[in-house]
């Protein structure tokens, strides 16, 4: 409703967890509302910290990072893809034609929140825009950064491709 009242604000989930979601309904509900917000939507994800919110869901709550990994491939490709086909142990699909597609070229935004750690970097450096610190990263936000594009560079990305956004105390 807001992104037809408004032209020039950005609209984020900050933070989504993604991985309890279906993938292609995921893809589906956030290219439509890309489409409706004329290119205004950014995705913002992370694992999560609540094991009930999984097991309520049936999910493993020790590999939401590999589920959130999964969904986050599974969503860019059925953006990316005319006629997407993935095969995988998790899920399997072949000659889906995902429509709409994204407004924005190379799809929706996505914004990978966590700590400076092995996974979340690795994930960050594989599919973020942007980066949403969390913990003692986002307390000092210069060093949470420094650690960041150091963590990023490692993984072969150029970290001065990753926008960072935080929090301010009010």
């Amino acid at each position: 409703h807001l992104s037809a009242l408004t032209t020039n604000l950005r609209f984020t989930t900050n933070i989504l967890l993604a991985a309890l979601r279906r993938p292609a309904v995921l893809a589906k509900m956030a290219s439509t509302i890309d489409v409706l917000s004329k290119g205004r939507l950014d995705i913002g994800v992370g694992v999560g910290w609540q094991a009930a919110e999984y097991e309520a869901t049936g999910l493993d709550f020790a590999d939401r990072g590999a589920q959130l990994d999964h969904t986050l491939e599974v969503i860019q490709t059925l953006w990316r893809d005319e006629r997407a086909s993935m095969s995988s142990d998790r899920l399997s699909f072949d000659g889906i034609h995902q429509m709409p597609k994204p407004v924005q070229s190379g799809g929706i935004p996505i914004w990978v929140s966590g700590t400076v750690n092995a996974r979340s970097m690795r994930r960050l450096a594989r599919f973020g825009q942007g980066w949403i610190p969390w913990g003692p990263d986002a307390a000092d936000l210069p060093a949470g950064i420094a650690k960041m594009r150091a963590a990023v560079e490692a993984e072969g990305r150029d970290p001065s491709d990753i926008e960072v956004v935080a929090n301010l105390p009010i």
